[in-house]
């Protein structure tokens, strides 16, 4: 792909921009406001787990505290004979109590938006959450939290109308949407790459755990801060997938970030799809504003900025080349110099 030149305007001045409709896509609102506030961009991408480019209700999550000291281990109360609803639900109320802003997160799921897959355990065979499987896949069990650049499972509950996931809440973090609009503008090349550097060696993990996550962007990023800099975590595996070698035909993640062979061609892989939004980050980190849309970059409306360095205009250029066979494997990605001497 040829390196474009920037024409960017500030971004108080930016128009929220609807790429051309694809079939099988629901029509977004028709009135958008001609500046672009951090609530209107932020509306915008939150398009969560869609099928055939369809968006849906993206599930709430709230901040807990366990009520006992002691960690939790993660309990497949699926239901079933020997645990109804209702102590299910007793047993989540005498271990949690919900407050705000503390060390673990509960994510609640409509009953009917759950995707289960079967697990023999103890002699039984239990319906499983796939978000739970593909969460302990990634990142280990319960005891593992805080150690992996995925964010920890701890436990589980299937109550009468909603799971509820219970998982690690990093302190203090703030997702790299928030995080980009902070900055008030792009960020440092050096921090950009770093962040890059991270996300490379997670998605590469969790591809060898055989995890596939699809929805790889800004708001399922958490950058958690401490005095060892910025640490990335990965949230939300809501429209994972065990990862297969062959392509998918039905799109599971946000419409905006489907890459460009599932417009054209109706099917993607995994690692080409991966290094596609990794591409789309490294964009908008570098670009100040998340507003990127595959459509929109297809026919040419998105810019690279004329004052990045040769090294980030070529990765942006591996990442986001349109032909999934001349784009880089996340392999390569991670031999780039721009992300071997990152710090």
């Amino acid at each position: 792909m040829v390196l474009r030149e920037d024409n960017r305007v500030p971004a108080t001045k930016r128009k929220a921009s609807r790429p051309p409709e694809a079939p099988g896509k629901r029509s977004r609102d028709a009135g958008e406001p001609a500046a672009v506030s951090a609530e209107t961009v932020r509306e915008r991408k939150r398009e969560s787990c869609s099928e055939q480019l369809s968006t849906t209700e993206t599930p709430g999550s709230c901040d807990v505290q366990p009520s006992s000291s002691n960690p939790s281990t993660p309990r497949q109360d699926n239901g079933d004979t020997y645990t109804s609803a209702s102590e299910s639900r007793a047993r989540f109320e005498r271990k949690y109590l919900q407050l705000q802003m503390l060390g673990v997160a509960i994510k609640h799921i409509p009953k009917g938006k759950v995707e289960t897959q079967p697990v023999f355990h103890l002699g039984k065979v239990l319906q499983v959450p796939l978000e739970v499987l593909l969460m302990m896949k990634a990142a280990g069990r319960p005891a593992s939290a805080g150690k992996s650049a995925v964010v920890s499972f701890l436990d589980w509950y299937d109550l009468e109308q909603e799971v509820l996931l219970v998982m690690e809440r990093p302190v203090p973090s703030v997702d790299l949407f928030t995080y980009i609009l902070n900055n008030d503008g792009p960020l440092e090349e050096d921090t950009a790459l770093s962040i890059m550097k991270q996300l490379v060696g997670a998605v590469l993990h969790m591809h060898s755990n055989g995890v596939f996550h699809r929805d790889i962007k800004s708001e399922n990023i958490l950058i958690q801060t401490g005095s060892d800099g910025l640490r990335v975590r990965i949230i939300d595996f809501g429209c994972g997938c065990i990862l297969t070698d062959g392509a998918y035909r039905k799109f599971s993640g946000t419409p905006d970030y489907a890459p460009p062979e599932f417009y054209v061609c109706g099917s993607y892989e995994a690692g080409p799809t991966t290094v596609w939004q990794l591409g789309v980050l490294l964009y908008e980190m570098l670009d100040g504003l998340p507003q990127f849309t595959t459509t929109e970059f297809i026919c040419d409306s998105i810019r690279f900025s004329s004052e990045l360095s040769c090294g980030c205009l070529d990765l942006l250029n591996l990442c986001l080349a349109v032909d999934p066979s001349e784009r880089a494997t996340l392999e390569q990605l991670q031999q780039h110099p721009c992300i071997r001497h990152s710090a």
